[in-house]
């Protein structure tokens, strides 16, 4: 027979048998949204606040989708086609409008995913642990530092953390099985045709229902998402099987380490930093988790524990890491620390209404820990991007193809690449660089080293009427990643771009030995921009 105090340390409140109020998470919601725009309370708007090289990329790949420029058959492409279809409705305004406005009506809108989200998270909690778990667990959301930040533009994370929350709610809710089940399998598909990591979400469904013996509702849902899976990549893959298989899974076997490549600095930054207060909640609730691993009814504990640690694992272990993808780790921590701070208040309250004040207290402020970092990163200005968008609007006529190493710059300027038709779709320069690059035998011990070969180079010789690129030969990306810095931009005519110094590496003295070859018949050298930008 167990002790009681071992089963009473892993207590939790009963489930609310009346229905839970939805105005105090509506609240919540209200402040994620709040934060998220704050952003955009500058001069330039939604141009205000730094655009980061991903945003640029996945609103052109959307845009383009809506001008029947394709991703894989008419451009190199390393995700899978999910943004794309999603946003390009919204993206699609860039008919109507030019690429600038369309752009900023997407980011205007994404804050209103995030806002979704941490009602979700705070509901899914709500439903089984109480009001005031359910709160804790939207504010944990709402403020999770890099949920806040990739929120605020068309990065992956905003869609995917929607997905894989709504396919959550639906799937632990009540009510007849094999809808539900349905629904939860086509959200989870839907979640990996945006990003390939959500597969922890369907490992999780596995373990959390496969634990108890539901091996028909697992197989229900697995199936469905398989079919669902293969809608969403069946019409691409048609299209061009071979360029899909390429960009999805060759280049992301075959890259070489990219960003922060050390494991403990790549923990410190998803648990510490910034998330002290709310890690110290997520451990409690994964401990509980644990604990109530075996019980039939703890599906959502399985459920979330198992896809914080494998998201987790999948970011220690990959071989390219940047911080905003972090901000995955923000639908699965919020309802952990949900479940966190039910147990710790259920604890504190049964001992005395001081020992109750006192652990409220102690549980908001961790809530409530990251709202300097939030706040700061709020504060953050573009100080040049529209300068060069104007600048590009001045320089390039309409009808000419127009390149550039970073989409938002284009972008600003209202021009999309692939369009007018038939000009360069350069979507993802960084991408292509870094595929060009291992077109050859060679294999290389970090993304700096690909960039020093010359093949890296090819992607610079389009025949461009004007191209603007980033002064560093290895290539400099804007935004929240870490990714090399430029020191500045240059704009030039067709694909040489000028990249400084860069000497032999620099497209400009590539493309020069290629034109001087013959091989690349159509590239000319035209009239430079002379236009500089300091961020």
């Amino acid at each position: 027979m167990r002790p009681a105090s071992s089963l009473h340390a892993v207590a939790l409140p009963a489930a609310p048998q009346r229905p839970q109020l939805w105005w105090p998470l509506l609240l919540v919601a209200a402040v994620a949204w709040l934060v998220r725009i704050a952003g955009f309370f500058h001069r330039g708007g939604a141009f205000g606040y730094p655009v980061d090289y991903d945003e640029g990329v996945y609103f052109s790949a959307a845009a383009l989708l809506s001008h029947g420029v394709w991703p894989y058959r008419d451009y190199f492409f390393v995700h899978p086609p999910g943004i794309a279809v999603l946003l390009a409705p919204v993206a699609a305004l860039s008919h109507g409008f030019d690429a600038a406005v369309a752009f900023s009506v997407v980011r205007w809108l994404v804050p209103g995913l995030g806002a979704l989200s941490a009602l979700l998270s705070g509901r899914i909690v709500q439903e089984r642990w109480g009001t005031r778990a359910g709160v804790v667990a939207a504010l944990v959301y709402a403020l999770y530092p890099e949920a806040t930040a990739a929120e605020r533009g068309p990065f992956l994370e905003p869609l995917l953390n929607l997905t894989c929350l709504t396919a959550a709610w639906v799937w632990l809710r009540p009510g007849e099985e094999w809808r539900r089940d349905v629904w939860a399998g086509a959200l989870l598909a839907t979640a990996c045709a945006i990003k390939l990591t959500a597969g922890a979400w369907v490992l999780a469904a596995i373990l959390a229902r496969g634990a108890t013996g539901e091996g028909r509702r697992v197989l229900r849902v697995v199936g469905v998402a398989a079919g669902v899976g293969l809608l969403w990549l069946g019409p691409f893959f048609v299209l061009a099987p071979d360029a899909m298989l390429e960009g999805l899974l060759r280049f992301q076997l075959l890259r070489p380490p990219d960003g922060e490549l050390d494991v403990w600095r790549r923990l410190l930054a998803a648990v510490g930093e910034h998330h002290v207060g709310v890690s110290v909640l997520g451990v409690m609730g994964l401990l509980i988790a644990l604990a109530r691993i075996r019980q039939r009814e703890a599906v959502a504990e399985r459920l979330f524990a198992t896809a914080w640690l494998l998201t987790l694992a999948t970011f220690l272990s990959s071989k390219s890491y940047w911080v905003q993808y972090n901000a995955q780790l923000a639908a699965s921590q919020a309802v952990l620390a949900g479940l966190g701070a039910s147990w710790v208040l259920g604890v504190a309250e049964r001992r005395s209404r001081t020992a109750f004040a006192l652990v409220a207290l102690a549980v908001g402020v961790a809530a409530l820990s990251p709202l300097s970092a939030v706040i700061e990163s709020a504060r953050q200005k573009d100080r040049g991007l529209l300068a060069l968008g104007n600048t590009l609007r001045a320089s390039v006529p309409p009808d000419a193809a127009l390149c550039t190493f970073e989409p938002g710059w284009a972008i600003a300027a209202g021009r999309l690449p692939g369009v007018p038709r038939g000009a360069p779709a350069l979507v993802d320069s960084y991408g292509l660089m870094l595929h060009d690059a291992l077109g050859g035998p060679e294999r290389f011990t970090h993304a700096s080293a690909a960039f020093e070969n010359e093949r890296s180079q090819r992607a610079w010789c389009f025949p461009c009427s004007r191209a603007a690129t980033s002064s560093s030969s290895t290539g400099g990306v804007s935004g929240s990643s870490p990714r090399p810095a430029s020191a500045g931009w240059r704009s030039t005519s067709p694909e040489m771009g000028s990249y400084g110094d860069a000497g032999a590496r620099s497209p400009r003295a590539y493309c020069g030995r290629r034109m001087a070859s013959g091989q690349y018949p159509n590239a000319t050298q035209g009239t430079d921009l002379s236009s500089s930008r300091n961020p």
